[in-house]
């Protein structure tokens, strides 16, 4: 029953060995359960019960299999990817700048064997533009908060790099409406770009979310 696996997923043996698995251990862990829409309830309703460095795991292990969730979701009966977002948004708002940097590089890494991104798979998602938009929201935060970041080297290039390749990616393709769509986007984006760029990337943005509501950052 899925009481029953829950109680199996949250039993401390297997949040403690969270951290010992290798991410593609983890991943190889994890990915039943994220192949099912049952599944997805149980992982969303395990997460906020999870240690932050656990939950970072589970947060890392569905962004390695984004594609085949996206795909499998996109063919299924219904979208069940959503149920994940809230829980893993909770995970994205505790993430260090040096952690959130780990997974956007895993997020625009080129795909093995494929010229394909993760990131232009995602900008045709709404559960992966959504996912997206919640992890450079993050970044926004953390670089607008008085809060010391402690970052570790490189990780400023990383970010402004990641930034430019997201910048024109969503300028390249049409996007799909997000789940919800952070208030701070926009602004993020007016830190790197001129603004003839930010005012191609606010027009795309508008017309994918026509309907959608705006998160405060």
């Amino acid at each position: 029953s899925e009481q029953t696996n829950l109680r199996v997923l949250m039993s401390p043996s297997l949040s403690s060995g969270l951290l010992s698995f290798s991410l593609s251990e983890l991943s190889e862990e994890f990915l039943p359960y994220l192949l099912v829409a049952k599944g997805k309830r149980l992982v969303s309703r395990l997460l906020p019960y999870l240690s932050h460095d656990s939950a970072l795991q589970v947060l890392r292990a569905v962004t390695t299999h984004l594609p085949v969730l996206m795909a499998r979701d996109s063919t299924g009966p219904d979208e069940s990817l959503p149920v994940l977002y809230p829980s893993l948004c909770q995970v994205i708002g505790g993430l260090s700048f040096t952690q959130l940097i780990r997974v956007l590089k895993e997020f625009t890494a080129a795909l093995p064997d494929s010229k394909e991104t993760r990131l232009y798979l995602a900008c045709k998602n709404k559960f992966g533009i959504s996912l997206l938009y919640a992890l450079l929201s993050q970044g926004e935060r953390l670089l607008s908060s008085d809060t010391p970041m402690e970052p570790s080297i490189g990780d400023f290039e990383s970010w402004t790099d990641i930034v430019f390749q997201v910048a024109r990616q969503l300028s390249q393709c049409s996007l799909v409406e997000p789940l919800l769509l952070p208030s701070n986007l926009l602004s993020l984006f007016c830190r790197y770009l001129d603004k003839q760029t930010v005012h191609q990337l606010e027009e795309s943005v508008e017309r994918s979310t026509a309907g959608c509501p705006a998160i405060p950052s």
